[in-house]
């Protein structure tokens, strides 16, 4: 064998598996396909040269230049959607979708699915579209079934679909998911726990809500331009307050009520010598005002953990329930707390003098929190989950479904699933053991596990979408490239396989289907040179060195003498030499004819050489 041969095949494999290895990392931070070429290899090459005195020639080859890292990125983003796709065709999954508007007043589709494996719940990015012009329920609906018709997904799988409340996804009578449910009818609709959260925490009386429009224009007041914001930095430095900065309130930023409040609570003394002639804060000043404004902050403050612990992944129908309906109780308990003159539950209001007045406008304000909350989650209190789902060691076996009671009544006695529940809860149905021994019951309780509660992935994949369009990539077309799908997924790309069909071929101008054709053709023209001895042909296959350099031999063609070769190669075709794929005897676990698969498929069959 040739040594140079090898080691130049060997060389050429490493750096391009490198190459995958460093574009994957540059997709998962979101950072410029530039900076492969301008940072990382002239960091790798000093490091070599100045830490272990080792020459950086081979780093030097290494492809990283821009349309590399793109194609590498591009490559490995359609690797780990034909994963997802395989997957999602034999399970049965839940989606969650939004639309929103991005830069350019480009309008995009975002989905996420989740399903089960490796006994855990696996969230991913389905796929991210564009819309051409209108963003209606029907053009919605459209993007969804062919995107699943175009990739062969069984729409029956789809077990649950989660949006957000606007018209175009949850209408009643026209909305996206009222048309995903008309064609599929035991699909379960759900409308975003955390929207409709963020619904009920907008509802004030009007005393409250005058009261918070005084904050955010004292706030507003001092954030307007820089001046007034350096005076106030100053002022708040001389009076050695913990805050030097105030903080904005916005629509669109689910949180910020309750952070702006908080601050404004926290530098409450400043602002007001600060602002001391002005109206609003006047207003605020006075008792009532002062308790309505620590009211508000602390209220808020409640909301937003309650948002926070509905967000999050592997959050369940189940889960969102018991806190939604878990906050509720406390509410009807602070009020009756409150009817007594007990504030101690509230930290901001507790500091304060609470008149009389001031009491019934909170309380008021409790009962309409409490009456809204279980207005909007109506449809969650209504939906029942059994009781063997969430207690299945405790339920009487009698009060189960019949379907489901000789299952339950084996599975109470099982010691290794008792131990299991106690460690995992309900996550106990995802794992296989419990599925291979109780299959009606695990199904069941799949089903009902699957759905998502809220479309927070969503949003977190539309951040990640203004994180990878910043101002030096805004022409980055996020639909059509696997930036997106790489900076999102949890999947590894399967760069491996990558490698070894296309960095040999790298320089070669092909097609990928091209590609593997001429790369088959090259390997079989250089088998039908070769005598082969049938009893040894298994260890043949075994010899990789032999593989590896019969493979760098047969990729010639696509090399400088590709030409050359070719010409050598139909002329070979014409001579009548023996047929390999008549004298080579299968592998014991292959059945498949050499002459239907090729050589380096059937290679591939037998001892893992790949």
């Amino acid at each position: 064998m040739d040594t140079l041969k090898l080691r130049g095949l060997s060389l050429v494999f490493s750096s391009s598996r490198a190459s995958y290895e460093i574009s994957l990392l540059i997709a998962k931070h979101g950072k410029n396909h530039t900076i492969g070429e301008q940072l990382t290899k002239p960091a790798i090459s000093i490091f070599l040269k100045t830490v272990l005195q080792k020459d950086d020639g081979d780093i030097r080859t290494m492809p990283l230049s821009n349309n590399t890292v793109s194609n590498r990125i591009d490559e490995m983003g359609q690797d780990v959607e034909s994963q997802l796709i395989e997957k999602l065709k034999l399970r049965k999954f839940s989606l969650q979708m939004d639309e929103s508007t991005i830069r350019d007043s480009e309008a995009l589709l975002l989905t996420y699915v989740r399903y089960i494996d490796h006994e855990e719940f696996q969230e991913e990015m389905l796929f991210c579209e564009s819309f051409e012009t209108t963003t209606t329920a029907n053009d919605i609906c459209i993007k969804i079934k062919h995107y699943l018709d175009a990739n062969k997904i069984p729409k029956e799988n789809l077990l649950a679909c989660a949006a957000d409340g606007a018209p175009a996804m949850m209408g009643k009578n026209t909305g996206c998911l009222k048309m995903m449910k008309d064609e599929n009818p035991n699909m379960l609709t759900v409308h975003c726990v955390i929207h409709r959260e963020n619904l009920v925490a907008k509802k004030l009386s009007p005393v409250l809500n005058k009261i918070l429009q005084s904050v955010i224009k004292c706030v507003n007041s001092i954030k307007r331009n820089s001046k007034s914001e350096r005076l106030f930095k100053q002022f708040c430095i001389n009076q050695s307050a913990e805050h030097v900065r105030l903080l904005l309130d916005t629509e669109v930023r689910w949180l910020s009520s309750g952070n702006c409040l908080k601050r404004f609570m926290e530098l409450f003394d400043q602002i007001n010598d600060f602002l001391s002639d002005k109206c609003e804060m006047k207003l605020l000043s006075t008792t009532d005002g002062k308790a309505f404004v620590s009211y508000l902050t602390d209220i808020f403050e409640k909301l937003g953990n309650l948002n926070k612990q509905l967000q999050g992944a592997n959050m369940t129908l189940i889960d969102a329930k018991a806190k939604i309906f878990g906050f509720i109780t406390a509410l009807e308990l602070w009020k009756k707390k409150f009817s007594k003159r007990n504030f101690s539950e509230l930290y901001w209001l507790s500091k304060c003098e609470i008149t009389n007045d001031a009491g019934i406008v909170i309380i008021d304000h409790l009962n309409i929190l409490i009456k809204d909350f279980n207005d909007r989650f109506c449809d969650l209190k209504a939906m029942n989950f059994p009781s063997w789902l969430t207690q299945p060691l405790l339920i009487n076996v009698s009060d189960a479904t019949i379907q489901y009671q000789e299952e339950l009544s084996e599975l109470q006695h099982d010691e290794s699933v008792k131990t299991l529940f106690k460690l995992k809860g309900t996550k106990m149905w995802l794992y296989d053991e419990v599925e291979r021994k109780y299959p009606k019951i695990s199904t069941s309780a799949r089903e009902l596990l699957i759905p998502f509660p809220s479309s927070y992935l969503v949003e977190c994949g539309f951040s990640a979408v203004d994180n990878l369009l910043e101002a030096k990539r805004n022409r980055l077309e996020i639909t059509k490239r696997g930036d997106l799908r790489l900076k999102l997924t949890k999947l590894s790309p399967q760069i491996k396989n990558l490698c070894y069909f296309f960095s040999i071929l790298q320089r070669g101008k092909r097609p990928r289907h091209e590609a593997k054709k001429g790369f088959r053709d090259a390997v079989k023209s250089n088998f039908k040179a070769v005598i082969v001895d049938v009893e040894d042909w298994v260890q043949l296959t075994r010899d990789q060195s032999v593989w590896k350099d019969v493979i760098y031999d047969g990729c010639k063609p696509f090399e400088t003498r590709r030409i050359e070769q070719s010409i050598l190669k139909r002329a070979l075709r014409k001579q009548n030499l023996t047929s390999i794929p008549d004298t080579l005897i299968p592998g014991n676990d292959c059945n498949i004819s050499l002459s239907k698969a090729g050589i380096a498929l059937h290679m591939r069959f037998h001892d893992g050489i790949y």
